[in-house]
């Protein structure tokens, strides 16, 4: 990128995605006050951003430097730039703290100024926010009471592999227009709030692989819209609820569910022959549980269902035959001897 693109004072888009760009990103760029969009996604261009980007750039409302090497700090300037509406600076090589603003950060290095993530406090002022990814920074903290304070125009929280501790506050159940909430991969305790019954426009939830306890809880019942459920990797023990299952009676949004994968817990109980309602499931994951009993001939009637794993648990009785159990291989049933 030439130095002298700096010279068009009345350009108002410049849009590089997706290209071959390397080399440092001419510092000139940052300069252009009629600028409306930057947008630089998918290249190899590195540099750091200006200390006062809200007075180099007061016209910018998207600046997208995602997927490239820019590194430095995240000027905290940033949070003054009135017009800025779009920021996403994911998968680049940004350290320090956390500027307290909304942006896509995934796969930096960013980390908090102090253990209870403090700039989720001063977020509650952004009253536009609708989507706050941090995936992949160590953050190395505890989720504040303060999460449930952000705007109620949130709808998407992605906090995977952050090196986050301690329990889900029960506050999360403020955020009644949530959508996705992951917070997989990390170090959480505790049990699943039974806030989370008030989250009802939420249609995705991955807690896997975490330390979280305690059953199942039947509050996952209300998510009508829920259609995706992660929760491997974890200590959950007790029952299957049997909602899961039962969809016409309980919450019949489940019926557009794709994917549940509920492996490596200490679930007991019997595959609920309601199962077999589930009729756009294309993967279920029951491995390494207790679960017990016979395999619910009503799966059979699960003609989407590509991947099922029941192996490792205390099923007993004879496998069906019909349906998607026509092209599964003995790999789905191992580990149960009574099979």
């Amino acid at each position: 990128m030439p130095r002298e693109i700096g010279n068009l004072p009345y350009l108002a888009r410049l849009a590089f995605a997706t290209n071959n760009l390397v080399g440092v990103a001419p510092v000139t760029i940052f300069n252009m006050s009629a600028l409306k969009e930057i947008s630089l996604l998918n290249n190899s261009l590195s540099g750091s951003l200006p200390s006062r980007i809200d007075l180099s750039l007061p016209n910018v409302e998207t600046l997208n430097l995602g997927i490239n090497s820019f590194s430095g700090t995240i000027p905290s300037s940033i949070t003054n730039a009135s017009k800025l509406s779009d920021l996403e600076l994911g998968v680049n090589l940004f350290s320090g703290f956390i500027p307290n603003t909304f942006v896509n950060m995934a796969d930096n290095y960013l980390t908090s100024s102090t253990p209870e993530l403090s700039f989720l406090s001063s977020l509650a002022n952004c009253k536009k926010l609708k989507v706050l990814i941090l995936t992949g920074n160590p953050l190395d903290g505890i989720l504040p009471k303060s999460i449930g304070n952000l705007s109620l125009s949130l709808e998407t929280i992605l906090m995977a592999n952050c090196s986050i501790s301690g329990n889900i506050p029960q506050v999360v159940g403020n955020l009644g227009n949530l959508l996705v909430l992951e917070l997989g991969g990390n170090n959480l305790t505790g049990p699943i709030p039974i806030t989370f019954s008030q989250l009802q426009t939420l249609q995705a939830l991955g807690l896997t692989r975490n330390k979280l306890a305690g059953p199942i809880t039947d509050e996952l019942c209300h998510l009508a819209r829920l259609h995706s459920l992660v929760l491997q990797g974890n200590k959950f023990s007790g029952s299957i609820p049997s909602c899961l299952g039962d969809i016409p009676i309980t919450i019949g949004g489940l019926k557009n569910l794709q994917q549940m994968f509920l492996e490596y817990n200490r679930l007991e109980g019997s595959i609920p022959e309601s199962f077999g309602d589930l009729s756009s499931l294309e993967v279920l994951d029951l491995s390494k549980n207790k679960i017990s009993g016979a395999i619910p001939a009503s799966l059979q009637k699960l003609l989407y269902l590509k991947h099922l794993n029941l192996s490792f648990n205390k099923l007993e009785g004879e496998i069906p035959r019909g349906g998607p159990f026509a092209n599964l291989t003995a790999k789905s049933f191992m580990g149960n001897e009574l099979l």
